[in-house]
């Protein structure tokens, strides 16, 4: 009887008798990966990672992973794929931290259960497959950032576009939610908005982990100042070089905050355009509530067609029955006539600033001591009064020495070491003493305080030959009229918030 053959090379040489002659089955030119999903066993060498991986940020659980893994091995095998043609494979959705941290153990273990891995194979489908598996994967386990899956639905709807030309936003919306990522066309269009806009001036910001609460809020602060800035068509300026120059002056991950860029972007503005920062502020709030009031404004469905009666006189019940069929935005137009707005009143306080004094009318002071309504409340009222102090601290050249808060007065003065001129020592000793900051000092120094604030800042008098006094340098700066001006509505607002936030004593 013939002895059976129970060698490698002959099990081999009857399983694929037509390979040629010299070659392992790896290695034949007509082997085909499998068709449907197959387990295989792969070594760190034959596997890469998925070379458009939407993480780009390290994971955050990365070193508890990496425990477990060294302690209970791989749990669970990621999927793997290959493209057609390819000698490697790669990870198919997924799997790509887990990849990392089999090189990292094998490199410092050399030990055998993490070189060589068990995975499901399961057949390469087209790009746009494996980009929305890694998409979905990703934020499965541990959410991607902001900014991670804006460039990876950009970089998807490139692969869609080279498939079949241009791509709407809500087509766009339709693929993706059919391929297993849900998300709507608003969401895509603010994630390229941040691409266009905010990437290219905040990057380390945005890859630190900025999120979309914040990034909105950038975004609606871009849209309302390029409205002012389109306002005064007069300027040589660009207003993309402008607000990429502020927000790449900001960029510091763990520091960044809005209103510090507000406060920058309009004093970029001001300059720029040549108008008054406390008019631009006015403004970019009047088109903030615009823009509010529009995207909150519900849908009207189309109504059949009134025909109106002609008139036989004009009586109050036409004029009336007109205003009715006009509709809301007529009369808030009416209104809006008849009342001065906000900025334009603005407008006219400060013509009035810069009137002499004998040609004043009296009567604009008043806006000095009128408050609005809607800013009646201790929210908006801080607000005001916060960007008040700043502009008192722009004017001291000493821009970053005010932050807004949310208690308080609406500021906090933080501490400057030196006082580098005599304007800025001026406005910091008068911001602090409305926050109190003297209290701690003692009785000698803080009797100096009221000839300073009122003596030397608010009238100057230092420089005013008295009988028997002659004039005297202090180290401190007048405060000019404008800015007499801002610190008394200041006080004025704050003395409103007082009334608001503090109980009435019996």
């Amino acid at each position: 009887m013939k002895s059976l053959s129970s060698s490698p090379d002959a099990i081999t040489e009857k399983l694929w008798p037509d390979r040629p002659a010299g070659t392992t089955p790896l290695q034949s030119p007509t082997l085909s990966d499998p068709l449907c999903d197959t387990p295989m066993r792969v070594t760190l060498e034959q596997l890469r990672p998925y070379e458009h991986n939407p993480r780009l940020i390290r994971n955050p659980q990365y070193e508890e992973i990496k425990a477990s893994i060294r302690t209970r091995g791989l749990d669970q095998a990621p999927p793997i794929t290959r493209r057609p043609g390819e000698s490697h494979f790669i990870i198919r959705n997924g799997g790509n931290t887990r990849l990392a941290i089999l090189n990292e153990l094998w490199q410092e273990t050399r030990d055998e259960r993490f070189f060589r891995i068990h995975c499901l194979f399961r057949p390469w489908a087209d790009e746009t497959t494996a980009l929305l598996g890694h998409m979905a994967e990703n934020d499965l386990h541990s959410p991607l950032t902001f900014i991670e899956r804006a460039l990876s639905v950009a970089k998807i709807k490139t692969l869609f576009q080279r498939d079949g030309g241009e791509l709407s936003q809500s087509e766009l919306a339709r693929r993706l939610t059919a391929g297993g990522y849900p998300i709507s066309q608003p969401h895509i269009s603010r994630m390229l908005d941040t691409l266009e806009h905010l990437l290219p001036g905040l990057p380390q910001t945005l890859y630190a982990g900025l999120g979309k609460p914040l990034i909105q809020r950038l975004l609606g602060l871009r849209k309302q100042a390029k409205r002012v800035w389109d306002r005064h068509p007069d300027t040589r300026n660009d207003f993309d070089e402008l607000w990429f120059s502020t927000l790449a002056s900001l960029d510091e991950p763990g520091s960044f905050e809005h209103e510090r860029l507000k406060d920058a972007l309009l004093a970029g503005m001001s300059e720029a355009l040549g108008q008054p920062g406390r008019l631009l502020a006015a403004e970019l709030a009047d088109t903030a509530e615009t823009l509010t009031g529009a995207n909150s404004r519900p849908l009207t469905t189309p109504h059949a067609e009134v025909q109106l009666p002609t008139p036989a006189a004009p009586d109050k019940s036409a004029h009336a029955s007109r205003q009715d069929l006009q509709g809301p935005e007529s009369a808030s137009a009416t209104t809006a006539t008849s009342h001065p707005s906000r900025v334009e009143r603005i407008r006219q306080q400060i013509a009035a600033e810069n009137t002499p004094t004998e040609h004043r009318d009296h009567a604009q002071d008043n806006d000095l001591w009128h408050i609005d309504r809607e800013i009646d409340r201790p929210e908006r009222l801080r607000e005001e009064i916060s960007h008040l102090a700043r502009e008192l601290a722009n004017h001291a050249g000493t821009p970053d020495s005010v932050m807004s808060c949310d208690d308080g007065l609406g500021f906090v003065c933080l501490p400057l070491q030196p006082l580098s001129t005599c304007r800025a020592a001026s406005i910091h000793l008068l911001l602090g003493a409305l926050l109190r900051a003297h209290d701690r000092l003692d009785w000698q120094d803080r009797r100096q305080l009221p000839a300073a604030l009122f003596g030397q800042i608010l009238l100057g008098v230092y420089q005013l030959p008295l009988p028997n006094q002659p004039p005297e340098d202090i180290g401190l700066e007048r405060l000019p009229d404008p800015q007499v001006l801002q610190l008394f509505r200041l006080i004025r607002l704050a003395r409103r918030l007082i009334e608001l936030t503090t109980a009435p004593l019996d």
